[in-house]
């Protein structure tokens, strides 16, 4: 899987898969590289954690996947809810 989708003319995001789980990470282009964009997560009020873990979005099993997608599309105006997908 691991594909690149371009978003901008140097971001993108990256469709992976673990353990049947689907997530997109938050990718920059450099030239013809990919580097995955990497963050501090909050883990309380001014408090951050000390390892920095990349930029992740999950999207569910391959079962659930395209209705998260779908969900999305609605709600980014893109896709009418009263069509079947």
């Amino acid at each position: 899987m691991d594909e690149i989708i371009k978003t901008g003319e140097k971001t993108g995001v990256k469709v992976e898969e673990y353990n049947g789980i689907i997530s997109l990470s938050a990718q920059n282009i450099v030239g013809d590289k990919t580097y995955a964009v990497w963050a501090l997560y909050q883990k309380g009020k001014g408090e951050f954690q000390e390892k920095a873990w990349p930029v992740k979005v999950t999207l569910g099993t391959k079962e659930n996947a395209l209705e998260t997608l779908r969900q999305i599309a609605v709600a980014a105006g893109v896709l009418d809810e009263s069509v079947p997908f």
